[in-house]
Order: C-alpha cells, then structure tokens, then sequence
C-alpha cells in the first residue's frame, strides 16, 4: 500500500510521523529544504494540474530517477485494525523501489515526507520523517517537473482525440 498516514488533518512540518521527534537539527534542516520549496515548480496550483489530469491517470511511470508515481485525489480518513484512525491526504507519491518520498498537501501547506524507512512493514503506519536534505528535495523537484511534464503530453494527447 502507497498511502501517507497522518495522525490528524495538520501538516506535520519538521516533526515525524508520530509527533514524538522534535529535534533542533531537524528544525534546521528542514527549513533550508523549505526556503527552496517556496521558490520551487512544487506548488498548490502544479499539484492540482498533476492530480486532476484531464485522463484521470492514478499512477504512471516516467523518465526519471523515482520512476512510479501514484496519485490520491481525495483525502479521507482511515480506520486501521489496530483501532486506531489516520488521516490519508491529498498526495503525490514517488517511488524506485527502495526510496519513496510524498508531497502532501495538508492543512493548506505542502509537506514533503520521507516514507522509506517503512518499507515492507506496512504496520508501522507513521514512521514517515519530513525531507530535510536538499539534495532529495532535488531529486524530488526533477521527478515533479518531468511529471508535471509528461501530464502535460498526456491531457494534450487525451484533449486531440
């Protein structure tokens, strides 16, 4: 399963999955990767053009060093069977196998989160950490454009048949 959990429908900024890291370092970290997300193509308006593409894809493969992308239109709430309840947002999902990293849109804000650490076990629902290095933010911004890109080509193709 690709979906990002959150405990609740509040962007989680510098702080983990469960709320329980709240490190100076990771305060520091994560606002260089936000001063480049402000200036960034990674915006409300681009994420929407992505996510309400005109074939209504769900998930795609493209030319780029996080190749899978799966998108979820809708947020909405989730009721695990540990008996707990998690909030499943707006999200962009970008994969390779081993890494996978998410734009969430949440709150009004854009969240980049690191969802790899989760791996195989799908039990440990929040250990999603925000993306605090810029070089992953990089690699994030390229993925986003080539599939901004090739979301482009694909409502063209869909609008000229």
């Amino acid at each position: 399963m690709t979906n990002i959990y959150y405990p609740s429908e509040e962007s989680l900024g510098h702080l983990d999955g469960t709320r329980t890291i709240n490190s100076l370092l990771w305060k520091f970290l994560y606002k260089r990767v936000q001063k480049r997300l402000d200036n960034s193509i990674i915006n409300i308006e681009n994420m929407r053009k992505i996510v309400f593409n005109k074939k209504l894809l769900l998930q795609c493969k493209i030319d780029s060093n996080l190749p899978f992308v799966i998108l979820r239109r809708e947020p909405s709430w989730y009721y695990a069977d540990d008996s707990q309840e998690y909030f499943i947002p707006f999200s962009i999902c970008f994969m390779d196998g081993k890494r996978k990293y998410d734009i969430v849109l949440v709150d009004g804000k854009i969240d980049l989160r690191d969802d790899s650490k989760r791996g195989e076990n799908l039990d440990n629902k929040l250990s999603h950490t925000p993306v605090l290095l810029v070089k992953v933010f990089k690699n994030i911004e390229k993925s986003f454009e080539v599939l901004l890109d090739y979301m482009k080509k694909e409502d063209e193709s869909f609008l000229a048949k």
